[in-house]
This record gives structure tokens, sequence and C-alpha cells, in this order.
């Protein structure tokens, strides 16, 4: 296969190919079984199998509806497809033991009742180390793009709704440092130097930094910065994405990770 950043192909102007194992392909109506979806001018995407071998495709062109937004490393890439986006990811051995995305967003939404809104699953796989993931996209923009013309008052509520959803979350408890299935949670300023995940080693650094591990564990997301925040002005909504790297953790965690992570801050000195 390609390298993760390849991963999304043309095949024509209706259709692509998703790592030569999967097709997506725009049409009138949405599917009756397989996953479909918007894609925001009337029409829908449906996501099936790709045939075998799969058809000839090319790079995306520059005049594509489908764009990347995001790419790190060349190991993980993400691309927009109407109101959904495709993830995909080239994952390394210590990374295969973390608890996947879709698997804390299916604990999410089994425990339900949040303020706030989260994608919802359309499709995951792994094959061998590459993880693809399809989720829907959530209403509104992101918090940092939106924070510049905010007024003090706007700036303010979402400050305060950023906080209670934090609170919100710490009320589920685990006895343990990890992901919601006991897998490892990739929280590397919490590992340190060692850089491992494993649960036990998590505790052994939370303790180092002299935080309280006697009692429950609480529920965060530990990567809420202000391109994981969807805001919507108008209705004041607030949803939350990329739930890669969530889990239990002590509570002096959720203070801590703010100030240690410039990722986290607002746009403009203002975090």
């Amino acid at each position: 296969m390609a390298p993760a950043r390849e991963a999304v192909r043309e095949i024509d102007g209706d259709s692509w190919l998703i790592s030569d194992r999967l097709f997506i392909h725009r049409q009138s109506k949405p599917h009756d079984t397989q996953p479909s979806w918007p894609d925001g001018q009337g029409s829908f995407y449906v996501l099936s199998s790709s045939t075998e071998p799969p058809p000839s495709s090319m790079p995306l062109p520059v005049t594509s509806p489908i764009q990347k937004v995001h790419s790190a490393a060349g190991r993980t890439a993400t691309w927009q497809f109407g109101e959904a986006f495709m993830k995909v990811k080239d994952m390394n051995e210590q990374e295969t033991h973390n608890t996947r995305e879709h698997v804390t967003l299916a604990y999410l939404h089994a425990r339900g009742g949040w303020t706030f809104d989260l994608p919802r699953v359309l499709y995951h796989a792994l094959w061998s180390n590459r993880y693809v993931l399809l989720l829907t996209a959530v209403r509104g923009r992101t918090l940092g793009s939106e924070w510049p013309t905010m007024d003090e008052e706007m700036k303010e509520y979402y400050i305060n709704r950023v906080i209670e959803v934090c609170r919100e979350l710490s009320h589920w408890e685990a006895d343990y440092i990890g992901g919601v299935d006991k897998r490892t949670l990739a929280e590397s300023y919490m590992a340190g130097q060692d850089d491992s995940y494993t649960n036990d080693h998590l505790l052994m650094a939370s303790k180092e930094l002299g935080m309280d591990c006697s009692a429950l564990f609480h529920f965060y997301h530990c990567d809420l910065g202000p391109g994981n925040i969807i805001v919507d002005v108008n209705d004041r909504s607030i949803g939350i994405i990329d739930w890669e790297i969530a889990g239990f953790v002590p509570w002096e965690w959720l203070r801590t990770k703010f100030r240690l992570s410039s990722g986290l801050d607002l746009p403009g000195g203002d975090g």
C-alpha cells in the first residue's frame, strides 16, 4: 500500500479509492445498507469495498472536492468527504496496543447524556498496521478559527463551556490509568522520556509527578486544544473531536496538561 498520506486517490470526478481496499462514490441518494452521508451539496457519498484488482486511480487533483485537511510525519492523514472525515494512520508496534478512537467513541455514545456533540463512527478497519476511520463531521467551526472574531462575552462563555465539558467527562471514573477498554493511553506528556504508555508505567510516572493515585481516576480528553473544539456561535453549541488520546487519568492531570502543552493554548496568547 502507498503511505498513509497518499491513501486517497481519485478514480473519476465522482469516485475515489482508499488504500486500494475501499471505494467511495458520489450519487444522488443515500444507500440503503452501505455507509452513506451528505456531501453538503445535495448529493451523497457511499462507501463500499473495492474490486479486486482495484480500478485505475490517480493522485487527487487540485480541483478535487476531496482535499487533505491534516497530515503528520507521513504516517497519518485526514481528508474531508463532505460531511464526514476519513482518517488513515499507519501505526507502529507500540500504537497497536493503544485504545483506538472508534472504541472510545462507542463507549461515549453508549454512556450518552452529554451536553456537547461528538462524531459518530461510520466505518472503521485495521489492515495489518493501517487504521482507517470514517467519522461524521461535527457542525460548526474550530474554536481556534472563531476565537479572533469573538467578543469578550462569547470568549468567556466558551471558556466556561470547555471547563464544564472537562468536569462532565471527569464524572466518569475507573480504578486504572488507561483507555476505556483498559488498553494503553498514548499520553506522551505523562509518559516522559521513557515513552512507554503501559498502564503501569503511566501510574508510576503519575506518582513521580506527585499526583494522587490513591483514589479513582477520571476520564479526560487529553488533546483538548482549540482545533479539536467545534463551536457554532449562532446557537452557542459546542462539540469535541479527535478522541484518539482520551482515557482515565489522575484528577491533577486535567489541569497539569493545560499547563504543559502549548498546543492547548488559545490563539493570540489568550490561553
